[in-house]
């Protein structure tokens, strides 16, 4: 029996508002294309191989699925901390009101954490996963991925039980107080999910 993960889309989105999640492998990085297998060692007149070439470099960065961001989202912060969320233009804007894409975590939810200076926001996920039985979903950070301003926090969620939805807090790295917009793209990779199969050690 095939293993099948869904992805259910909970919202009546308009249609130019809905980005399915992708394999992760269909969304290798232009700098991994372009990167060569194997490059000049300056200390002697070998070549050795990249990371092109490193097989577990490889295999995280195209397992399991990468879920995209179904709509362009622009944030910015007040001097006072408050977040504001921008429109491109009036259907955006109308389509941002009735399916919010993005809330906030209080602060008092990460006090005492690494991140706690920083703004806790939440992506409303439109897909409600599940996946068959003993098998859970591994959210993390886009594997590798470091010119992404976006870092989700990760969680391991038993989604052949839980049937809710599966929002993903995440910190922009390039949100400041007073540091103007910020404009994430529709189709931006906002996390990756592997399923893992659950068992004893």
């Amino acid at each position: 029996m095939k293993n099948i993960i869904e992805f259910h889309l909970i919202h009546d989105l308009p249609s130019q508002y809905v980005i399915p999640p992708v394999p992760s492998k269909k969304i290798i990085p232009n700098w991994l294309k372009k990167m060569p297998t194997h490059n000049a060692n300056p200390h002697n007149n070998d070549s050795d191989p990249t990371i092109k070439k490193c097989v577990p470099v490889l295999d995280v960065m195209t397992a399991g699925y990468t879920i995209l961001t179904h709509m362009d989202i622009i944030l910015s912060l007040r001097d006072d901390n408050v977040l504001d969320v921008h429109s491109l233009n009036e259907d955006h804007k109308q389509a941002i009101l009735k399916y919010p894409p993005i809330e906030q975590h209080g602060g008092h939810q990460v006090s005492g954490s690494p991140f706690e200076t920083m703004k806790m926001l939440k992506y409303m996920n439109p897909w409600r996963i599940s996946t068959p039985a003993n098998y859970s979903l591994l959210f993390i950070p886009p594997a590798n991925r470091f010119e992404l301003p976006i870092i989700p926090l990760a969680g391991l969620v038993d989604t052949d039980n839980y049937k809710s939805m599966i929002n993903l807090p995440f910190i922009h790295t390039e949100l400041a107080i007073g540091g103007g917009q910020v404009h994430i793209p529709a189709g931006t990779p906002m996390c990756q999910v592997i399923p893992v199969y659950r068992a004893d050690w």
